[in-house]
């Protein structure tokens, strides 16, 4: 039997009972319970007792909940069951998903510590090619839910075969080393990113490349070539699950060209960065508004709504949604409705019926007195999920030009965080979405009306020149209607 396409026929109290038969043990099956349901908890949002958790750092021994074969068997068990359960898709994306529970059943099996579970659960997950279904450990879930990450600061894009700081956030170890904008990095600690990486990494197929996330690969020949370095790079830094942070030695050169740039060595030791939801507004010379977001989030929907309402006299908007990997899906709506001009369907949300799929188109009807003039979506390749739902229905809906670079291709909703023994999770993509006009939205990148990635010589010089772009396009949008009034 295929469960990706016709589901799973057995209930999970079924499987587990002929599971703890085979094993000729009790000690796990009344240690966890006789079927796969899992409490839940919040998939955003702080959770009672995780907000300053710290992971224990098992790399080399297994904790209790993991101590035996039978109880990790169980546990990967718990975790299969809910995503062949609660996955939008009936399908599983076309998965034999049985087939993969055994695949990983002897790393299950063999694993000597609770990081090396957990990369076999990550690794089983990683099969459905699926950018928000995945298993975390209990420091990324309880990081989730403070808006942390374990990093320096720095974020890499690669450009004309070199890899490069594009952002560095300003409080962080990477801005206190003086990191910049523009520095290319040539090694990490023992890797060396040079040119000549850069270029074989470019023929890599992308199966090759086992990375801790799943991402769409983009359309655009050149924007594809740059996605296959990056995951190249970050496959070559991958470290084990809650591994403790450790010192980093970067080699970066600064300069205009080879000739004349300078190396210089710094050191740097990853650290949580909170990033809390925030908004920032601003008007050009020429009356263009410039909103923009880090993440879709109710906790600063006040601070949205300000900003809204001192740009309404605005001639035009960029909503600039680079770096917003997303967020609450309520968020998403209450913010289109500011840019519709009467009640429209803007999408179909699809979910899981028993082993079929039900489909509910979502109305959205806007506020009182919307933003109808010109409007831009600046995005990268970090806008993702309610980021690509809002660029998507202000595209279909409003007509926005989309400017910048290819989205992440991540459109799928987590409801709740599904736990696991020991404190991790399980987070399932319980939602699907379908544009208004048809398009499957999850595994296929929004590619930009306006292709304006940054260049070598616009970071150095901090030129924003999508922004720049995006402004001078709305301005000739508005000289045209006037003209044709």
């Amino acid at each position: 039997m295929t469960v990706g396409r016709q589901g799973p026929k057995r209930s999970a109290a079924t499987i587990t009972r002929a599971m703890v038969r085979s094993a000729c043990t009790l000690v796990f099956f009344f240690a966890f319970g006789a079927h796969a349901s899992l409490p839940a908890r919040p998939a955003g949002g702080l959770a009672p007792g995780l907000s300053e958790f710290t992971a224990r750092s098992l790399q080399h021994d297994l904790s209790e909940d993991f101590a035996t074969a039978e109880r990790r068997i169980e546990v990967q068990q718990r975790a299969w069951q809910v995503v062949a359960d609660r996955h939008y898709d009936p399908t599983l994306n076309g998965i034999d998903w049985q087939a993969v529970r055994e695949k990983y059943r002897t790393a299950v099996i063999a694993a000597k510590s609770d990081a090396e579970m957990y990369v076999a659960l990550k690794a089983m997950v990683r099969e459905l090619k699926d950018s928000h279904t995945r298993i975390v450990t209990p420091r990324e879930s309880a990081d989730f839910r403070r808006f942390a990450v374990m990093a320096s600061g720095i974020s890499l894009s690669v450009i004309d075969d070199q890899l490069l700081v594009i952002e560095v956030d300003p409080d962080s170890p990477a801005a206190r080393a003086g990191v910049r904008k523009g520095d290319a990095i040539i090694a990490i600690d023992e890797h060396r990113f040079d040119s000549a990486f850069l270029r074989r990494a470019r023929d890599l197929p992308i199966g090759a490349l086992d990375v801790v996330s799943s991402e769409a690969e983009p359309a655009r020949q050149d924007e594809a070539a740059r996605f296959t370095q990056l995951r190249a790079v970050r496959r070559a830094l991958q470290r084990m699950p809650d591994a403790l942070p450790r010192p980093q030695q970067l080699i970066l050169q600064r300069g205009v060209d080879e000739q004349t740039a300078a190396q210089l060595s710094v050191t740097l030791m990853p650290e949580p960065l909170v990033r809390p939801p925030t908004v920032t507004a601003s008007m050009s010379e020429a009356g263009v508004a410039v909103l923009k977001l880090n993440r879709f989030s109710s906790r600063n929907r006040d601070d949205v709504a300000r900003a809204l309402r001192q740009l309404a006299d605005a001639r035009a908007l960029v909503l600039d949604l680079r770096g917003n990997g997303g967020g609450e899906f309520s968020q998403f709506i209450w913010l289109v409705r500011h840019f519709l001009p009467e009640p429209r369907t803007v999408m179909t949300q699809l979910s899981r019926r028993g082993e079929g799929q039900s489909a509910r188109e979502l109305r959205i009807t806007p506020v009182d007195n919307p933003f109808l003039k010109p409007i831009a979506v600046l995005t990268d390749r970090r806008s993702g999920s309610a980021s690509e739902l809002t660029a998507t229905t202000l595209l279909e809906q409003r007509d926005a030009l989309i400017v910048g670079e290819s989205t992440c291709g991540c459109v799928v909703a987590v409801r709740s965080e599904y736990v696991l023994p020991g404190a991790g999770g399980v987070r399932v993509s319980e939602t699907g979405f379908r544009s208004a006009h048809g398009r499957r939205m999850e595994g296929e990148p929004l590619t930009p009306t306006i292709y304006a990635p940054p260049t070598l010589s616009d970071l150095r010089a901090g030129r924003d020149r999508a922004l720049e772009i995006a402004e001078k396009a709305l301005l000739d949008r508005l000289l045209l209607s006037t003209s044709l009034q």
